[in-house]
């Protein structure tokens, strides 16, 4: 009798991590169908991503009211590609801004006007970095058409403590958000399992 129970333990514990890892990969799936527009995502492993976005990401202005004016801030995320260790992102810090890609948004801003994108923020557990390749704008803006080696456009290793990502598509950005969210938490529970 205790050798069934044994086995039957044995079997509970087996089929949740099979299906913490199945839900995991359906997340990593939405998250990829999210992000289509944006760049790409390869799944490393049940728990390791490598983000792509398009480059040039944009430059993406953000406006706050400081003092009764509008103060803008710029935020540039140059990523070729950053690697991502779920269990190292931390999701109660994951945001998402309207932010505008527009340059002459500054200048043409009333208040109450919205964003044309979604930059979500992705930041790290305390201690925590993610590897990332990263380029030089201003490198990559002046070469011409073609094929290029990453050293015309400045690549370099670095890792990072937060990164952003840039989404068109409200709804894209939420569905991402969502997804990696709840991949981060089913991550963290099979690390804890073990």
């Amino acid at each position: 009798m205790k050798t069934l129970f044994r086995l039957l333990l044995g079997c509970l514990v087996l089929g949740s991590f099979t299906a913490g890892a199945q839900d995991i990969g359906a997340r990593v799936e939405q998250m990829k169908t999210a992000y289509t527009a944006s760049g790409s995502i390869l799944a490393l492993d049940g728990q390791t991503l490598v983000i792509e976005p398009n480059m040039p990401a944009p430059v993406c202005a953000l406006p706050r009211e400081e003092d009764g004016k509008i103060a803008w801030y710029r935020y540039a995320f140059p990523l070729a590609s950053i690697t991502v260790s779920l269990t190292d992102v931390d999701p109660s810090l994951v945001s998402e801004d309207r932010v505008f890609t527009n340059p002459e948004a500054p200048s043409a801003y009333k208040p109450g006007d919205k964003g044309d994108a979604v930059m979500v923020i992705v930041v790290g557990m305390p201690g925590k970095k993610f590897p990332a390749l990263i380029y030089d704008r201003d490198k990559l803006a002046h070469l011409g058409p073609g094929p290029h080696r990453s050293s015309d456009y400045g690549q370099v290793q670095d890792n990072v403590e937060a990164f952003g990502l840039t989404f068109n598509d409200t709804a894209a950005a939420h569905a991402f958000v969502a997804a990696l969210r709840n991949a981060v938490m089913l991550a963290k529970t099979q690390a804890m399992a073990h």
